[in-house]
């Protein structure tokens, strides 16, 4: 099942290439956006979340070896579905930290799938660091240690979580708390890498 779910997003990924070639495709089939918009309890959502960057990963891992030649992917594609994997891990860590940050919630269950899964995933992108293709791309290279560091902010993001319920916190709080949380004026924040890959049509 897994298989044909990523034979599903290789075939996504190249025909939305082709047809938006300026602009940034969303990574989410319909179906999944679908499955989003109705899935609202925070345990349940975080698990969704966890469940696409798993099915993205192992997409990357698949494209990493193909049957043949004629289904060997080009660089820029393996970088896309790479990239589809952080931006899965990214949405994660917001829907992790969205009832973090207002509370009134238990998050026990999302944390420890959550510890479980980011665990796992570095484990595999670990492996995927040794791979001979991987270390003559630069890009990928750089585009792998992005992966590296999202996996780890969602791994000490649900560490963060306690047990039992997360008292309710009001308005006034939490704007405390978004302003506290600013950057210091003049310092640098992380930015992943934007800029268009060269061998990308």
């Amino acid at each position: 099942m897994r298989t044909v779910c990523c034979l599903v997003l290789l075939a996504a990924m190249a025909a939305t290439a082709a047809s938006l070639p300026a602009q940034q495709r969303d990574y989410l089939t319909p179906e999944e956006v679908e499955q989003a918009r109705e899935t609202q309890e925070p345990n349940k959502r975080i698990e969704l979340f966890l469940g696409f960057a798993e099915l993205r990963l192992a997409a990357f891992e698949k494209a990493l070896q193909p049957a043949s030649e004629a289904e060997r992917p080009r660089p820029w594609q393996l970088r896309d579905l790479l990239n589809d994997f952080i931006r899965a891990v990214d949405d994660t860590t917001d829907n992790v930290e969205k009832p973090l940050d207002h509370g009134g919630v238990e998050l026990k269950k999302g944390r420890d799938k959550t510890k479980a899964k980011a665990a796992d995933f570095l484990k595999r992108l670990e492996m995927i660091r040794s791979r001979t293709e991987v270390a003559e791309d630069e890009d990928l290279g750089y585009d792998l240690e992005d992966a590296v560091e999202a996996v780890g902010t969602l791994a000490e993001v649900a560490q963060a979580i306690p047990d039992g319920l997360l008292p309710a916190k009001t308005l006034p709080a939490m704007e405390a708390e978004k302003e506290e949380a600013q950057p210091a004026p003049g310092k640098p924040t992380l930015k992943r890498r934007t800029d268009k890959p060269k061998d990308k049509p």
